[in-house]
């Protein structure tokens, strides 16, 4: 074999690599944590004001994992009747497990968050709502059994 048909083979073994490289790169799934990431971005610095209002809270907003629920803590100083949230819970590997749920605690700050579609794994848990014309975000990691 002389050198002329060597470079052919180490030169066609190049290009085959870089197609099977391009193919498998293309047929990978890529998710943006929301549709509207690129919106949402744009107004980040009212997500940061409410993270702030948050902190300022005489008493922290609290959770606990139990089993595959959360039990979910709001401070009094809240809760009253324009209280309106969310608290969305996304799953990082699959946008297709993120569940969504209304913000609606008892008289004393509980909320029971259970779903038996939650499966075993970590999400992160994203609270925001609006109380006496307020606005509040807390963001955490949540590792469901």
């Amino acid at each position: 074999m002389n050198w002329g048909v060597k470079i052919t083979v180490l030169y066609l073994g190049f290009v085959a690599l870089i197609l099977t490289l391009a193919f498998t790169c293309f047929g990978q799934k890529v998710e943006l944590e929301s549709k509207d990431y690129y919106a949402k971005e744009l107004k980040f610095q009212n997500q940061i004001d409410a993270s702030g209002n948050a902190n300022s809270l005489t008493q922290p907003i609290e959770h606990q994992v139990i089993g595959r629920s959360v039990e979910l803590n709001l401070p009094k100083e809240i809760l009253n009747a324009d209280l309106k949230g969310s608290i969305n819970f996304l799953r990082p590997s699959d946008s297709s497990k993120d569940k969504l749920f209304e913000l609606r605690p008892d008289s004393s700050g509980k909320q029971v968050l259970s779903d038996n579609t939650f499966i075993k794994g970590v999400y992160k848990m994203q609270i925001s709502f609006v109380s006496n014309g307020k606005s509040y975000y807390k963001e955490d990691v949540v590792f469901l059994q």
